[in-house]
Order: structure tokens, then C-alpha cells, then sequence
């Protein structure tokens, strides 16, 4: 007979139910991951990093390892899905602290390069949508009541109406935009899809901005291998393991199969694929000392190229939202004082 004692409350309820976290956290990984790097042990590092949050997760880890399961294996079902996407892949071709500590920095780039993108471009297409949100709520609420007023004194509204039909045009085209918008967001994030369409753009529309974004993606994780100690060949097969990165794996593909027919790292990169401004940088590294740094100068240059087009793109946007609510303050105003110019003729 089994005393009530002997069970506990952990075999009662499973993980997702004890209130205990049910993956590690990002900040548990980077301070492993410095610890990792310090030279000490996971074994060790998992005990000094034990907390009432984490203990339930690192207890089961430690005893896994006690067991002589492989650190990769154990840990597996409690990476963050963000991290676990890079952590996989490189496990199968490094250890599990290599694969780790490179994780981090790809996934701090990623989110770098997204915050920048972000911060660009998000308040000008809030600012857009607002604007519109404003326009279609004036017209199919405010606008009504503007008009009947004006009829009792038997003004001659054909010129509002006409305006009032522009303005329901700007207004659903500037939906529908945004619904097919999101709708080709939705599908090109798809891996397989938004490395198609990066391969349309760079037939049709080389050296775009979107050319340029990925293409500067791609160098600063290449760049993050080689600053760790990895050889350019290493760098591309690591990079090709990156599966949620479609068109970073796209590039280093490309890259290493013209090495690995003979080309130089200069000939390899004049493709269609890759941003012509990143050929040139790279026919200057390849002869000097300091292949990173000029590297790391694409990157920058490339950056304030995209910084400057972002930036073009949100004045237009601005400009554009500001001319519909003046275009908007200039109608009201005209329409209120209807009833006044029809006072003074009367």
C-alpha cells in the first residue's frame, strides 16, 4: 500500500500545472551562458543558477544529466521556441555551450535589427492609420448630421457630395491596401515563401532595400561567427543550419557552393542574389588585413542605407496623413460656414 506520504505534489500535478515556469528564461540562458563561457560546468553552473522560479526545471535537468543523457537532449523541451530555433540546428555540429553562446548573439541581432526596423517605420503607419481610422469615422457618423443641417437652408451640396465620394475612395483603397498587406505579410513568412520572393527581388528589383536588408542581415551573423573563431567555411555551414532564417541559409548556400566549385570568396560573391555594394566591400577585404572591419563597414553603410530609405518612406507617409487632415480642417470649415454664406445672400 503506498502511504500518502510518498506522494508528492510533483507527481500529482505535471509541470504545466505546479506554477513553475515550463521553459527556461532568456535572462537563465544568458547568465548560463556566461558561466558556460567562465569554464565552469552546466552541472555546476545549474546549481549556482537555481532559484524558487527555475528549481523544478534545473532539478529535472540535473537529474537528466545525473543519468548520463546529453546536456542537448535534456534541455530541449525547455528552450524558448525563439532560442530552441537556433539552439537545434547547431547542436548537431558543435557543443551545446558553442551552439548556446552563438544563439544568443544571433537572436540579440535579429532582435537589434527588428527594433530598428520598428522604431522606423511604426509611428508614421500609425499615424496613417489613425488618420484614416478618423476620416472614415467622420464620415459615416459626423458628416450626416453636417449635411441635413445644411439642407434646411437649401444649399446646393453636389460639390460636398463629389468630395465626400473622394474621401470613401482614399479611404477603402487604403484598407483594402492594408488588408492585401497583410494578408502577403502572412504569406511571405512562411520559410519557404519569403525566400522565393527574395529571389524575385533579386532578379527584378536588385540592389532594393529589401536586398540590402537581408543581405546585411547575413554578414552580421557571418561576421558573429568569425569574431568567435570561426573559418569562413565553418561560418557558411553553420549559417546554412539556420532554417528560421530562410534567406540567411539562402545566402550562405549560394556563397559556399561557388567556393566549393573553385571561385574565389571575390568571384563567389558577384551573384545576382547579393547586394552589389556588398561585391565591392568584399574585393577590398579580401586584400588587406582587416577582412572583419571592412566587413563590419558594409554592415554600417549598409544600415545607413536603409535607415536613410526608412526614413524617406515615413516622411512621405507623414506628409501624406498631414495633408488629409488639412485636406479634412479646410472641408469642415467650408461646410460650417455654409449656413452663414446662405444667411448673407438671403
Amino acid at each position: 500500500m503506498v502511504s500518502f506520504e510518498s506522494i508528492s505534489m510533483k507527481n500529482i500535478f505535471p509541470l504545466s500545472f505546479t506554477g513553475k515556469e515550463k521553459k527556461i528564461s532568456y535572462e537563465d540562458l544568458s547568465s548560463l551562458n556566461e558561466l558556460l563561457r567562465s569554464g565552469l560546468s552546466i552541472r555546476n553552473a545549474l546549481r549556482l543558477l537555481k532559484t524558487k522560479r527555475n528549481e523544478v526545471i534545473f532539478e529535472s535537468l540535473l537529474d537528466e544529466l545525473g543519468s548520463g543523457r546529453m546536456v542537448e537532449e535534456a534541455i530541449d523541451r525547455y528552450l524558448p521556441k525563439k532560442l530552441a530555433l537556433y539552439i537545434r540546428p547547431l547542436v548537431r555540429s558543435m557543443t551545446f555551450a558553442d551552439a548556446l553562446d552563438l544563439s544568443l548573439s544571433f537572436y540579440e541581432k535579429g532582435k537589434e535589427n527588428e527594433k530598428a526596423l520598428e522604431k522606423a517605420i511604426l509611428y508614421p503607419f500609425i499615424l496613417l492609420f489613425v488618420s484614416l481610422s478618423a476620416l472614415y469615422l467622420f464620415d459615416a457618423y459626423g458628416l450626416d448630421t453636417i449635411l441635413e443641417m445644411l439642407r434646411s437652408f437649401n444649399t446646393d451640396l453636389s460639390s460636398f457630395s463629389t468630395v465626400r465620394i473622394l474621401l470613401r475612395i482614399v479611404v477603402y483603397v487604403f484598407y483594402i491596401g492594408l488588408l492585401a498587406g497583410i494578408g502577403a505579410f502572412l504569406y511571405f513568412s512562411k520559410d519557404r515563401n519569403i525566400a522565393l520572393f527574395y529571389i524575385f527581388c533579386s532578379r527584378y528589383l536588385p540592389n532594393s532595400i529589401f536586398q540590402i536588408y537581408y543581405c546585411e542581415e547575413f554578414v552580421s551573423l557571418f561576421l558573429i561567427c568569425l569574431e568567435q573563431g570561426y573559418r569562413t567555411k565553418e561560418a557558411l555551414s553553420i549559417l546554412k543550419a539556420l532554417h528560421n532564417k530562410p534567406v540567411v541559409s539562402f545566402l550562405a548556400f549560394h556563397l559556399d557552393e561557388k567556393l566549393l566549385q573553385g571561385a574565389t570568396l571575390k568571384e563567389a560573391s558577384v551573384q545576382s542574389y547579393y547586394d552589389e555594394s556588398l561585391s565591392r566591400f568584399i574585393n577590398v577585404a579580401v586584400y588587406t588585413n582587416e577582412f572583419s572591419r571592412i566587413l563590419s563597414d558594409y554592415v554600417k553603410v549598409s544600415r545607413q542605407r536603409i535607415a536613410a530609405s526608412m526614413k524617406r518612406l515615413a516622411t512621405v507617409i507623414q506628409i501624406a496623413s498631414y495633408l488629409m487632415i488639412g485636406a479634412v480642417i479646410v472641408f469642415i470649415y467650408q461646410v460650417l460656414f455654409l449656413p452663414m454664406q446662405a444667411i448673407i445672400s438671403f
